[in-house]
């Protein structure tokens, strides 16, 4: 029987009203802040190409303001009302495709502002109801209860992303309350009703134990068995097989390991046989499917012995759940491949299906980006379906609370229904995923391939010699694609952008491939790296514009002319045959920050044939900063710094600071030249830990707030005013400062250290207004250091860990190394922050080993540009390290301080004073 879904939205508005409510001012208010609460007029805030696109709330304020902002953070609207004239909705002329995230502030007659927002999708229409395709799938929490549960609403939802199928639960224990009578629950009923309305079909999950039967959560008897067998064979007859699969429980292997199953993989198949069997001998065309198998602990043991057990023999299909957070899904291809490899083993071909795997946004640690978890959700469903996976399911729909630092609470693609944002209303993954279904719907796999280093390209049939190709590479850089010249070339962005190229005369387009997939769609056979076109956009200060460069390297014989488009405005130039050639480029001034996307198309001998983007951040014009310095006499100072990286003044109504019990303002009513900072100090004293914070006013817009902690300085080492010559040799100015000894019986010691000719140095630190500087003077019998790099710690070498201020007060902290190679060259290395990791800009050292006397001499200069600090702060925290090879590998090290080879915390480092007298 053809499977029929609707693509229609539910025009349902949603019964909740969220509230939305951040007060903005620092002091406290003179009035109350106004209200603001989204209220979705349209159920998701989805929309649909062509479809007026409403946003509703509620305010008390006199005045709305809002700023919209698309996937790229380009901002495609903004404006100012007021509230009565709106009427509860903010109506938005926008249709071009895409995830849309709407900022919104109310504004009190008094000017008191209350900031909250909101976000929208539009999708192009798209008729599911035909379609046979049953891929792409999401657990739905539809069986629940509470605040995880997304209600009926979100049905339609389902339906109009695209997703064909819903996994979701019908459990035992609410079905059979009375023993021997199982009657689903109405809401069980009122779901599948729902699904079947709007032609989603059903995974249901056969699950959990019975406390009529017994008091573990799985079966391990067969008495037990037979019961949980009975509760299969009544969810069958109750929601039949026609659009309905069936998943034999959920992660057996993780569940209820101290029950008296064990989790164990012999008790599983005694459950499948005895399921199967009853099922089966009513409803011959069941599809079960098992063992929902959780890659975790010793999957693959377990799964061997599932199939040495004759599992294979019992489910239609083989489900798992290969979670790989905050991993890329990449990362999850060697669980297919073992999965398959092991069926392989055992004569089996079956389909496989991943049942679940996402990734949670959010605060906590390990949870990743909204836009991480859109690219991680479609990449892994392709390379599911490029390595033969007949279906995915994301896990989950709907975010299943509200607190972000809970993992659990914030798997979904749709926020919860009493999310601030509103409810239900698309997180970026939601609107990727209707993008893919609108791609791939009923498109046969071709195959995938790889291209470059790290790229990957899915492609399905699109019928009439016509192909879909998803691309993407996580190594960013350009493609050709190669196609018939002069054919055109669909390319579709992530989130459903469209862009139209024409083959040029060699019967190529290029496209900027990176993390995010894009789709390209024509009669393409292949997909290559390329270094024809680049693109490159300098930071961006929001409020200024943006701007960069396009560079086209032309290989052929003759000249092409070009023209560019980007930012609304066009740039051409001429490529010489053979020659490279550059067209400047520039992109409207925006208030917003946050990341960016830029593109531009470009166009060659009046033909586009090149569609080119990078990413970047765009950074508030204003910061505000504090940090614990010292003055020339060593007393402590909170120094506050406001800078203005913008091209224009700011003006400040004030800088409100506290630290401890003390508090004032300072710069009231001032401005913050262009590229300029202000600095001012506050005298404090510390007798224990304590903590500042400060924010900057401005009128009409929202404060810039930061904080921190402070820790007491005692005994810090001093380091003297002194230019280092790097030549080697310790000057006698630094030799005559007292040294700090180093020797090896720290803890842990250096593995069977000899005394000190074995491993012994001493060292000094000394600076200038450009440079901190280390000189070192090592005592080593044996000199190895076989590394090169970012590797150079497991050899003979130095490593440094530096931060602003004293121990612990901050969290992350420079640590760069030095050391002569055995190749000959002196290698510096910079491994945190991991943004900045590399060979750190603007250091020089000198090493020079004197292989008869034993001894190593280190002179390096880091500039304090490179660190990031201040010496007129005049206050640092460090510690060194010496690491130590034999050439049987690293022994172990010396070090001053601690904080960088033991474990990797800035607060066990040594607080030093920068004297502004200088050393003789």
């Amino acid at each position: 029987m053809t499977r029929r879904r609707t693509g229609a939205v539910s025009l349902l508005t949603a019964g909740l009203l969220l509230a939305a409510v951040l007060q903005s001012p620092a002091r406290a208010a003179t009035a109350a802040a106004p209200t603001l609460t989204i209220t979705p007029t349209t159920v998701g805030n989805t929309f649909t190409v062509g479809q007026q696109v409403k946003l509703g709330f509620s305010t008390d304020a006199a005045t709305v303001n809002w700023t919209v902002r698309n996937a790229d953070g380009t901002e495609v609207a903004k404006g100012s009302a007021a509230a009565s004239a709106l009427n509860g909705q903010l109506p938005l002329s926008i249709s071009t495709p895409g995830w849309y995230q709407t900022d919104l502030r109310a504004i009190a007659a008094d000017g008191t502002t209350t900031l909250g927002g909101t976000d929208f999708a539009v999708l192009t229409p798209h008729d599911f109801s035909t379609s046979t395709d049953t891929r792409i799938g999401t657990a739905t929490a539809l069986g629940f209860g509470g605040v995880a549960n997304p209600g009926l609403d979100a049905v339609p939802l389902l339906a109009n992303g695209g997703i064909s199928t819903a996994r979701d639960e019908a459990f035992w224990a609410a079905a059979e309350t009375t023993k021997g009578v199982i009657q689903f629950p109405q809401n069980v009923k009122n779901y599948k009703a729902a699904l079947d309305a709007n032609h989603v079909d059903f995974l249901n999950i056969l699950d959990y134990g019975n406390p009529l039967y017994y008091p573990d959560e799985a079966p391990s008897t067969d008495e037990q068995r037979d019961a949980f067998a009975r509760y299969a064979v009544a969810a069958v007859d109750e929601f039949g097989t026609e659009h309905t699969t069936y998943e034999l429980w959920n992660e057996w292997n993780l569940r209820d390991p101290n029950g008296a199953a064990k989790a164990s993989p012999e008790n599983y198949v005694a459950l499948l046989k005895t399921v199967s069997a009853a099922v089966r001998a009513k409803h011959p065309d069941v599809k079960l499917t098992g063992p929902s198998l959780a890659v975790i602990n010793d999957w693959q043991g377990w799964f061997t012995k599932f199939a040495d057990l004759g599992g294979l023999d019992y489910v239609d299909a083989v489900t798992i759940h290969p979670y790989v957070q905050p991993l890329d899904p990449e990362a999850s291809v060697a669980y297919v491949n073992t999965i398959r490899s092991i069926m392989a083993a055992h004569g089996s071909t079956k389909p496989i299906y991943i049942t679940e795997q996402g990734w949670a946004t959010g605060t906590n640690p390990s949870a990743v980006s909204e836009p991480a978890q859109a690219r991680d959700l479609i990449r892994g469903q392709l390379l599911a379906y490029g390595n033969g996976v007949a279906r995915y399911s994301s896990y989950n729909f709907m975010d299943s609370g509200n607190d972000p630092s809970n993992v659990e609470h914030r798997f979904g693609m749709v926020r919860n229904r009493l999310d601030a944002r509103g409810a239900l209303v698309p997180k970026p993954s939601y609107v990727a995923t209707a993008v893919l279904a609108r791609q791939i719907d009923e498109l046969p796999l071709t195959g995938q391939t790889r291209f470059g280093t790290n790229g990957y390209d899915v492609a399905f049939n699109a019928g009439g010699g016509q192909s879909v190709h998803a691309v993407w590479s996580t190594t960013p850089g350009l493609v050709n694609l190669a196609a018939p010249a002069g054919s055109q070339v669909q390319i579709t962005s992530l989130y459903g952008e469209t862009s139209t190229l024409t083959a040029d005369a060699g019967g190529h387009v290029w496209v900027s491939a990176g993390p995010d997939p894009f789709y390209a769609r024509g009669a393409i056979s292949g997909v290559a790296p390329s270094n024809r076109f680049a693109l490159s956009v300098g930071p961006e200060i929001a409020g200024d514009a943006p701007t960069g460069t396009l560079t086209f390297s032309n290989p052929d014989a003759v000249a092409h002319s070009f023209t560019v488009a980007a930012g609304g405005a066009e740039t051409s130039g001429s490529a010489a045959a053979g020659a490279t050639a550059t067209a400047a480029v520039s992109y409207p001034a925006q208030d917003s920050t946050g990341a960016r996307t830029y593109r531009a198309t470009v166009s060659v001998d009046g033909q586009a044939v090149a569609l080119v983007s990078t990413t970047g951040v765009a950074k508030p014009p204003l910061s505000v900063t504090g940090s614990h310095v010292l003055n020339g006499s060593g007393k402590d100072l909170l120094r506050f710094r406001v800078t203005n990286a913008s091209s224009h003044a700011i003006p400040i109504a004030g800088l409100d600071w506290a630290s401890g019990t003390a508090s004032g303002t300072l710069l009231a009513d001032g401005t913050i030249a262009p590229n300029a900072t202000q600095e001012v100090d506050v005298p404090i004293t510390l007798t224990g830990n304590s903590s500042w914070s400060a924010s900057v006013r401005r009128v009409g817009e929202a404060d810039v707030r930061a904080a921190g902690v402070l820790k007491p300085v005692t005994a810090p080492t001093v380091a003297s005013r002194y230019t280092v010559k790097l030549d080697g040799t310790i000057d006698s100015v630094v030799a005559s400062q007292p040294a700090i000894a180093l020797d090896g019986t720290g803890t842990p010691p250096v593995t069977g250290w000899g005394g000190p000719s074995d491993l012994s140095g001493k060292l000094w630190l000394t600076h200038d207004d450009e440079n901190l500087y280390l000189s070192a003077q090592v005592t080593d019998d044996v000199f190895s250091q076989p590394n090169r790099g970012g590797n150079i710690w497991g050899g003979d070498g130095i490593q440094l860990g530096m931060t602003a201020g004293a121990p612990g007060e901050a969290n992350a902290a420079q640590e760069i190394g030095v050391a002569l190679t055995d190749a000959g060259p002196v290698d510096t290395w910079r491994w945190t922050p991991t943004s900045q990791t590399g060979v750190p800009p603007g250091v020089v050292a000198k090493v020079v080993r004197d292989e008869a006397a034993h001894t190593t001499t280190y002179e390096l200069a880091v500039p304090w540009s490179t660190l990031g600090f201040a010496a007129k702060d005049r206050l640092l925290s460090a510690t060194v390290v010496v690491n130590e090879n034999d050439g049987t590998g690293r022994r172990g090290w010396l070090s001053w301080g601690k904080g960088v080879a033991e474990t990797k915390n800035p607060a066990l480092f040594n607080a030093i004073r920068l004297d502004p007298v200088a050393a003789r």
